[in-house]
C-alpha cells in the first residue's frame, strides 16, 4: 500500500521504539533495575518477575477479545503468571513502566522527528497517536504533547484491544475525521504495526527498517526520520535536503 503525500490529510504514529528509541531506554532502564537489585535483592526478584508477567500478558492478549476493560484482564494475567498478588504486580508496574522511563525519554527523542511534525502541522495536516500503553504523560515528558490533536490507547473503552487488532488506529481515525486513504500510520514493529495498519486500510511506514518495501504486506521501511521528511515533505528545506 503506497503513501501519496498530496492526499495526506492526518499522520498516526506509534509511541514507544517510534518516536523515541527504545533499546537506549531499556538499557538505562534495566541499569536501574540492576542498582535496585544490589540494594533490594528479594524485592528485585519479584520485580524482575512482575515486569516479565505483565509484558508477556500484552502478548498474550493480542489476538483475544476481551469481555471486560483490557488495563484489569493485563494485570490479572500478570498477576497470575507471576504468583503475586495483583496489588503488587500493579505497584510495580506504575513505578517500573508507568513512571521511572519518563525523567529519560526525552533524551532518546531523534531531533530529525520534532522536524517532521513542525513541517506536518505547518502543511496543515492533523497529528494522532495510537499506542498499546497510556501514552499522555509520555508526550509530556518527551515535549511532544503540542504536536497532537488525537491521542488514543489501546485501554480506552472505544478500543480495549491490542494491535494487530485495528480498532485503536480506526478510533484515531474517526477522532481526526480523516478517511483511511488519506492517512499514514508510522509505526517501529511490522508484525504488530504492519497488520494493523493493513487491516485499517492505512498506508503504513515502519520506522528504522531498511530493505524491500514489503508494500504486499502492508508496509514500507524507511530507515530514519530523515527519510520519512524526504518521503512526504520533499519540497521543505529544514533538512538541508
Amino acid at each position: 500500500m503506497n503513501v501519496d503525500p498530496s492526499r495526506l490529510k492526518a499522520i498516526v504514529f506509534d509511541v514507544d521504539g517510534t518516536l523515541y528509541r527504545q533499546s537506549p531506554l531499556r538499557r538505562a532502564m534495566l541499569y536501574r533495575l540492576l542498582l535496585h537489585a544490589v540494594s533490594n535483592p528479594t524485592s528485585a526478584i519479584a520485580t524482575f518477575r512482575a515486569l516479565t508477567a505483565y509484558r508477556r500478558a500484552q502478548e498474550d492478549l493480542r489476538d483475544v477479545h476481551v469481555e471486560g476493560p483490557l488495563a484489569a484482564e493485563q494485570l490479572r494475567l500478570a498477576s497470575e503468571q507471576s504468583g503475586q498478588s495483583g496489588e503488587v504486580v500493579a505497584r510495580i508496574v506504575a513505578r517500573w513502566i508507568d513512571h521511572e522511563p519518563l525523567r529519560r525519554l526525552e533524551r532518546f527523542v531523534e531531533p530529525a522527528l520534532r522536524t517532521l511534525l513542525e513541517t506536518a502541522r505547518r502543511r496543515g495536516l492533523r497529528l494522532g497517536v495510537f499506542s498499546d500503553y497510556p501514552a499522555a504523560a509520555k508526550l509530556e515528558a518527551m515535549r511532544l504533547a503540542e504536536f497532537f490533536d488525537v491521542v488514543v490507547t489501546a485501554q480506552d473503552a472505544a478500543v480495549n484491544c491490542f494491535k494487530p487488532n485495528p480498532s485503536g488506529l480506526v478510533e484515531a481515525l474517526r477522532q481526526l475525521e480523516t478517511s483511511p486513504s488519506d492517512a499514514l500510520y508510522v509505526g517501529d514493529r511490522h508484525d504488530v504495526d504492519g497488520p494493523a495498519a493493513q487491516a485499517a486500510g492505512v498506508p503504513c511506514v515502519i520506522i528504522g527498517q531498511r530493505g524491500d518495501t514489503n508494500a504486499s504486506k502492508g508496509w514500507i521501511p524507511v530507515s530514519d526520520y530523515r527519510d520519512l521528511h524526504a518521503m512526504l515533505f520533499s519540497t521543505e528545506s529544514e533538512l538541508g535536503q
